[in-house]
């Protein structure tokens, strides 16, 4: 008898797994493809590690500017997807150590819930295993959201799997889609060399981000040669004669509308995700779930007794280290503490070139829900790490409420992923941005410099920057 079985091995799955055995549970994982999950076999490392080829591919191009010369500079496609490949290997192989390191028992093959406390398992190696347990947690992810297109013109498309092992770079590339894995998309394959265009049904990009930095962002793409189209409705998918694909669909403005026609040489499908529950029949078991996701209180328990939801298949963030959070929430429940997840300091991280990251409350956020705040912001041309990095684009913006705490942390600019957590442990522990400026001593010169810099400018004013007397 286990006292819990994990159905899926992605961040949330296999977190939730190493974390119950640690906390003394007979622990069982099944996981019908590698462990990992989309994050680390299909989404946020191999793109990470082909953003960074692509960083470092064009900061060697411009190597001159920084008084070095490297002659000749190639793009070696072949060798950037086995770097990938060699990354993802290391990774997940990494984490089936560490399964079985902790005691975890692994099951390959697809899982089912054949009643309470009943889990069977269709092994990939063949036959079939029933396991007894006291707990289930399901862990089965997400998948891509498909156009809404006739299903028969999705072959004419590529999706963010096929996008990680390109065989060539396309000359015209169209990314349907303008959130988070487009956006990231989009900058990987024009920094490699395509010409790359965005449609997007919404009005503006990246809607996870503070609506200032993403628009801020915008002129930044295209000075890069991306071009982002809102308001596109999709019709149709079809291929030409000389195999350039077409999208034909209908741009919304305002009251008016007209057909917009997009051609290029491969269209890749970057809409988002869906949850996945993994075939497991939940009307029969009675969980409560919606086409946003399986509904679970703040413990990750459902109306079900004994069965807990983690990560993607909940719908709530769509984002790995949430749902590791939330595994390990479900595990300490399981184990006997009362531990409760909490969503108010989430960093929202966009790997594009370059980078947008944003925690809390937006300006738009806050103003919508009447709160009143100050605002301040700070450049990066200002800062003298960002100078010498040569990466002065972007800035750093802080909201706070009249009494100077923290509500939200925005960043666009170098490195703007890792300074987020300054905002982050700022807003979860209450602390204001006097705190930040001055109890907090930054290293100089430093990114972080400019985070301090923003905050001076919520109670005073910052030191490294000219502006008006107040």
């Amino acid at each position: 008898m286990y006292d819990v079985v994990v159905i899926g091995g992605g961040p949330g799955g296999y977190v939730a797994a190493i974390r119950a055995a640690q906390m003394g549970c007979r622990t069982a994982l099944a996981e019908m493809d590698r462990v990992g999950g989309t994050c680390l076999n299909r989404g946020c490392i191999p793109t990470k590690t082909l953003v960074r080829s692509a960083e470092l591919y064009q900061e060697m191009k411009h190597a001159s500017e920084y008084g070095i010369r490297t002659g000749s500079v190639e793009l070696d496609l072949a060798a950037v997807v086995e770097r990938k490949d060699g990354v993802v290997r290391n990774l997940t192989g990494g984490v089936a150590t560490l399964l079985r390191s902790n005691g975890v028992d692994f099951y390959g093959g697809r899982a089912g819930i054949a009643g309470p406390g009943r889990v069977t398992v269709s092994l990939a190696s063949g036959g079939e295993q029933e396991l007894a347990t006291r707990n289930i947690i399901i862990a089965t992810g997400s998948k891509p959201q498909m156009p809404p297109v006739p299903e028969s013109q999705w072959a004419e498309t590529i999706g963010s799997t096929d996008a990680l092992s390109p065989k060539e770079i396309p000359g015209d590339l169209l990314v349907i889609g303008g959130g988070v894995l487009g956006i990231e998309f989009a900058c990987i394959y024009n920094a490699f060399g395509s010409n790359v265009t965005c449609v997007k049904r919404s009005a503006g990009i990246l809607p996870p981000i503070d609506p200032e930095l993403s628009q801020r962002l915008l002129p930044m793409l295209k000075r890069k040669g991306i071009n982002v189209s809102t308001g596109i409705f999709m019709k149709s998918i079809e291929t030409r004669p000389n195999g350039r694909k077409v999208l034909i669909a209908e741009e919304r403005k305002g009251e008016e509308s007209r057909e917009a026609v997009f051609e290029a040489d491969q269209i890749l499908v970057a809409m988002g995700r869906v949850p996945n529950f993994g075939g497991l029949e939940l009307d029969r078991l009675g969980v409560a779930y919606d086409r946003h996701g399986i509904k679970t209180d703040d413990r990750m328990l459902t109306n079900v007794p004994g069965i807990y939801a983690v990560g993607d298949v909940c719908g709530r963030h769509w984002l790995a280290p949430v749902a590791s959070a939330e595994g390990v929430v479900a595990a300490d429940n399981i184990a006997g503490r009362d531990v409760r997840i909490n969503y108010k300091a989430i960093p929202q991280c966009v790997f594009s070139i370059p980078e947008v990251a944003s925690v809390g409350l937006t300006e738009k956020g806050a103003k919508d829900a009447g709160v009143e705040i100050k605002v301040s912001k700070f450049p990066f041309s200002a800062n003298g790490r960002a100078m010498a990095m040569g990466e002065t684009e972007g800035l750093v913006k802080m909201v706070a409420a009249t009494d100077g705490k923290l509500l939200g942390l925005h960043i666009l600019g170098p490195r703007a992923t890792d300074l987020i957590h300054e905002g982050s442990i700022a807003i979860s522990l209450g602390a204001s941005a006097e705190d930040m400026s001055n109890i907090l001593i930054h290293a100089h010169p430093t990114l972080s410099e400019a985070v301090m810099e923003a905050a001076h400018g919520i109670h005073s004013q910052p030191i490294h920057l000219a502006t008006r007397r107040r």
